[in-house]
């Protein structure tokens, strides 16, 4: 299974659709991870048959989409989240503790406009990176593990 990844594209719309045109066909699923909601139901306005979850962000203050879910996939446990209720800005601790009391195996924010991917006692955390700069990334999770892929445009 294949996530693609996107957080805080902040109207950079152009390449939000670039990102959304070069996986529609081998992505099993798009992640949100907020900032801007207008920007992601503007991607569904052209591709409504996408399969996705999407969370809201900090700029996001009239979403009807909650700020972190857990969900699952493949198996998976899979904490979303913009980051910015966790405070990502300052570290990554209070977001990783969340993950694990969920018993969540990948943990996927936005919020710093910085990828990151990590890994910390079974638990695989990536940053995304923002859409806005070009960067986004992608979750493969297969029967040999899970790898996370960080990309740009």
């Amino acid at each position: 299974m294949r996530l693609v990844v996107v957080s805080d594209s902040h109207r950079a719309m152009g390449n939000l659709f670039e990102i959304i045109e070069m996986h529609k066909s081998t992505a099993d699923k798009f992640i949100f991870l907020g900032d801007i909601d207008d920007d992601f139901d503007s991607v569904l306005s052209v591709y409504p048959m996408l399969k996705y979850h999407r969370v809201a962000g900090n700029n996001d203050w009239h979403s009807l989409f909650p700020a972190q879910k857990l969900i699952e996939e493949d198996g998976k446990r899979i904490l979303i989240a913009h980051g910015h209720t966790y405070r990502v800005k300052f570290g990554y601790e209070t977001i990783i503790r969340e993950a694990k009391r969920c018993h969540a195996d990948i943990c996927l924010f936005g919020h710093t406009h910085t990828q990151y991917t990590g890994y910390d006692d079974g638990l695989y955390i990536m940053n995304p990176g923002a859409v806005c700069s070009g960067e986004y990334g992608m979750v493969d999770i297969t029967e040999s593990g899970i790898m996370l892929i960080p990309a740009s445009l």
